[in-house]
């Protein structure tokens, strides 16, 4: 019931099907800041594509890098409306549930900052949208968060380190060196494991990532966050500063790595009263004498700074950044203005931009900067001969990571069309040939019922033979243990027959011995005149059957 509501509301709130997701370190409807900018600008293009925008903002936790994901709370905001409140979870359940009943397309998975964000929040969340859809990742490289916990890689605060190798002995040194080959092995950790492509917004930022990430060079593309138009002046300029005071800006919150020392001793300059001091930003932190402009873009503005300073007519800019910075809107939005932007050497973006444009001056030292100033004429000519150059230039939003997701998704459209016209022509296909299968199985199935007819009358016959062939066995067994009890019955009477031959051929013996006897007495009787008296005699004293076996001995003689 609870998913069932939270997707509701998620869908509700989503203008379109297509959609990014954005992870926030702060709310960028509140901070006026280069990373919040890009957010609005980002959500102002997808918009424009009929892309929707969900930003991931964990600016409600305190310290919510060390804070365990489970634990952390996340505000879902969506087209620029806040949803609702999540774990990190929740996030990526909700939203693979959503993708996976097709609810959402979700397009890609955009890392708008690392800067204080729970690295294990992210990847639970990216992992777990991923286990139902695969997204493509990216990181927009704004800061230095993923080489250092310091943005800047200031050492101790004080200077630029370079960045210092993984494990330097100097970062031992450095307040902001604890912990930190675990703080690179977690994001480096996350960007193999997600194939995370790294957007670089200049080419001097690409050139700091990749002395710590030199393995990830196939991953880190340049896209600046705007595209400069030249437009050439179809009229000389009348601009002319020779008569008037020359007004300068500082542009940005009052801090030292933005050159805030050296703003400070610019106005301490003897000459001071031969400029007009400005400072243009958010806070009403200004030093006495110089004048407060509001730059915020939040509260209903409808102002720029470029605005702003043609607005007051702005001639120079000072952009001290004394830290490779990775982009800087604030100087495309002086070019822009046409003012003259002066910067130090190891501003980063600024001085490639400088000497690329030919819109300042890049120097090398603060003892410099306060001798141009000092020279009040000789920064007059500057300004004068680049406003005279009539280089007029428009600065827009560069719309070519939305232009891709449009382009990505269109051709993700046409092979969905391609692929569901090609899948009615194989159902199609595949009917004809179930129609066709089908014919040939019922044809198949005719022969076979035929087939089957004569197996079964030949298996009617088979039966009748096996009938027979039984009643065959059955009189064979039969007949069997006739013979067998008839042969016991041969073989009793054999034996008794034996037997009985036995005893004849006993007899037989005993007669033939007796014989002899009765022969050699006969003869002696014979001899001796008498036989016939004695045979007679003798013949009668004989019982009846032995007188028929002497009978039949006494034939066989005569015969």
């Amino acid at each position: 019931m609870i998913q069932s509501g939270v997707n509701e509301k998620i869908l509700n709130q989503l203008k379109y099907k297509d959609c990014v997701v954005s992870f926030c370190h702060d709310d960028y409807r509140k901070i006026t800041s280069g990373s919040q900018k890009y957010v609005i600008d980002l959500q102002q293009m997808m918009n424009d594509r009929n892309i929707s925008c969900v930003a991931l903002i964990t600016a409600s936790n305190f310290d919510a890098d060390k804070i365990e994901p489970k634990n952390l709370i996340i505000e879902v905001v969506i087209d620029n409306e806040t949803v609702c409140f999540l774990t990190a979870w929740q996030v990526g359940y909700y939203f693979g549930s959503l993708i996976t009943a097709n609810k959402i397309n979700l397009l890609s998975i955009i890392i708008n900052s690392l800067f204080r964000m729970n690295i294990a929040m992210i990847d639970e969340i990216i992992s777990r949208i991923n286990e139902k859809h695969n997204v493509e990742v990216l990181h927009i490289f704004h800061d230095y968060y993923s080489i250092c916990r310091n943005i800047f890689l200031f050492y101790n605060d004080e200077e630029f380190c370079g960045p210092a190798p993984i494990g330097s002995p100097r970062c031992k040194t450095c307040r902001h060196g604890e912990n930190r080959e675990e703080h690179y092995e977690s994001i480096n950790k996350l960007f193999i494991k997600h194939n995370v492509t790294i957007v670089a917004p200049s080419e001097n930022g690409k050139r700091i990532f990749l002395r710590i990430f030199q393995h990830l060079e196939q991953s880190v593309r340049v896209v600046p966050h705007q595209n400069v138009i030249p437009l050439k002046s179809l009229t000389p300029s009348s601009y002319s500063i020779s008569n008037k005071r020359i007004r300068v800006a500082f542009l940005g919150y009052p801090l030292k790595n933005k050159g805030w020392d050296a703003w400070i001793k610019i106005n301490e300059i003897p000459n001071r009263s031969d400029y007009d001091f400005y400072h243009f930003t958010c806070i009403d932190q200004s030093l006495p004498g110089t004048i407060f402009v509001d730059t915020s873009f939040h509260n209903g503005s409808n102002q720029d700074t470029t605005s702003r300073l043609l607005e007051h007519e702005i001639d120079v800019v000072l952009l001290w950044s004394n830290w490779f910075g990775n982009y800087n809107y604030t100087y495309y939005e002086s070019l822009e203005a046409n003012c003259f932007v002066v910067t130090y050497k190891d501003s980063g973006n600024i001085a490639d931009q400088i000497k690329h444009f030919g819109n300042g001056l890049v120097l090398d030292s603060e003892q410099e900067l306060v001798a141009l100033f000092n020279n009040n004429k000789k920064l007059k000519e500057c300004v004068a001969n680049y406003k005279k150059s009539n280089e007029v230039y428009r600065v827009v939003v560069n719309n070519q990571l939305a232009d891709e997701l449009l382009d990505k998704r269109l051709f993700l459209r046409t092979e969905i069309q391609s692929f569901e016209e090609q899948l009615n022509n194989d159902y199609e296909q595949a009917i004809d040939s179930l129609i066709q299968g089908k014919l040939e199985l019922q044809r198949e199935l005719q022969h076979l019922q035929g087939e089957r007819k004569g197996l079964q009358q030949e298996m009617q016959d088979q039966q009748r033979e096996l009938q027979e062939f039984r009643q065959k066995l059955l009189e064979y067994v039969e007949n069997y243990y006739r013979l067998e009890l008839h042969s016991k019955e041969v073989e009793k009477q054999r034996s008794e027959n034996s037997e009985y031959t036995q005893q004849l051929k006993s007899h037989y013996e005993e007669l033939e011995a007796y014989n002899q006897l009765v022969v050699k007495r006969l003869n002696q009787l014979e001899n001796e005149g008498s036989l016939k008296t004695f045979l007679r005699a003798f013949y009668k004293l004989f019982p009846q059957s032995m007188r028929i076996i002497i009978k039949k001995l006494l034939n066989r003689l005569k015969g």
